[in-house]
């Protein structure tokens, strides 16, 4: 009978998920397409736009799946609740614990697929839509893959193997790691090979580090090294900047293969620890929102209509997840322990949500 029940429960708590996600991600998919019309050129067309956004919907859909999933499980085993169905459970000798855990069990079915496209989809998707984008806004063919991204500068091709997102003064900057510059002739013949193990912008100009370069000639090859070096290109920073991909869309393996590079380099990886504790412990993130969001429901009863409980998820999942961000960044910027900045809201919430779970009557 019990495992009857927690399988009805966990059935209602999906399909709200499921039915509130689609059509949370379908709103979702119209507004970002009405705003990136705003930035359509001559050659960052409409249609442009639109394949932009399809690309870009993987990414989407897992950043919305926390609160519809909060609002969905509400939804779902609020209609339970509405038609007195968690009332005969409980009377069955069904405690509130149990048919909140039958809730989390649904909601769990959903949220592993969730995380395994955010893993193998969303970041390569991601990744070609940004340099997709690029490649349109500034007229140029850009590839974008596992080697980093290759862009025409002017005679040169160039690979920027790390792209890398710093922080500096509290602030993210991106920088370059691990570039390769291929320099041809008028002829496209190759004339040198260079190699830089990073580069920055000093707000004027590129700024090469480290670098090694090859010299080609019909006579000779020659060999030449130097600490530092001007980049002359008319690459803007901004431009750029806008096809990195962000460590918060990265995968776990792409985040811990950041890390291990600027650790290995002495720089600061902690914006890829951060995220890389929160893309880890998505599933627990979105089970608190569903356990915080189960008192509201068993308070409800048939007094409180859809519109009223989507509004406390709503609420409950917006406050949490600007708490959570901004723990976050407090985290990054001031080398708080993730444990604390990361692990501990979730935590927090799924345990006064316990708590208030098995005090109530």
């Amino acid at each position: 009978m019990i495992k009857r029940v927690d399988r009805y429960v966990g059935k209602a708590a999906l399909l709200g998920i499921v039915t509130v996600w689609s059509i949370v991600l379908l709103l979702a998919v119209m507004f970002n397409v009405l705003g990136e019309l705003r930035s359509t050129t001559e050659t960052y067309t409409a249609l442009d736009a639109m394949h932009f956004v399809f690309l870009i919907t993987p990414r989407t859909a897992y950043q919305i799946f926390p609160v519809c999933a909060l609002m969905g499980a509400m939804v779902g085993v609020g209609g339970l609740a509405a038609a007195n169905e968690l009332v005969a459970f409980r009377t069955s000798g069904v405690s509130r614990l149990r048919l909140a855990g039958a809730a989390l069990a649904g909601t769990l079915l959903i949220t592993l697929p969730v995380m395994a496209m955010a893993e193998w989809v969303a970041p390569a998707s991601e990744q070609q839509a940004r340099v997709f984008r690029l490649g349109k806004m500034i007229g140029q063919y850009i590839i974008g893959g596992p080697r980093g991204l290759w862009l025409r500068d002017g005679d040169r091709m160039v690979n920027i193997r790390q792209p890398i997102v710093a922080l500096e003064e509290g602030r993210q900057t991106v920088q370059f790691g691990d570039i390769l510059m291929y320099d041809f002739d008028e002829r496209g013949s190759l004339r040198s090979v260079s190699r830089a193990e990073r580069a920055l912008h000093d707000g004027d100009r590129w700024e090469w580090l480290d670098i090694r370069t090859l010299s080609l000639s019909k006579d000779e090859i020659k060999q030449e090294t130097a600490d530092r070096g001007l980049w002359q290109t008319h690459l803007q920073p901004e431009l750029v900047d806008n096809a990195v991909n962000r460590p918060q869309h990265m995968s776990i393996g792409m985040l811990w293969g950041q890390m291990q590079y600027m650790s290995a380099n002495g720089l600061d990886n902690r914006i890829y620890r951060s995220n890389l504790y929160s893309r880890a412990l998505f599933p627990g993130t979105v089970l608190a929102l569903v356990l915080a969001g189960m008192p509201f429901v068993f308070a409800s009863g048939r007094n409180q209509k859809l519109g009223v409980r989507l509004f406390f998820g709503m609420t409950l999942g917006v406050v949490f997840t600007i708490v959570n961000r901004m723990m976050q960044n407090l985290g990054e910027a001031y080398g708080v322990s993730e444990v604390l900045t990361v692990i501990g809201p979730s935590v927090a919430l799924a345990i006064a949500a316990m708590l208030v779970l098995r005090r109530s009557v």
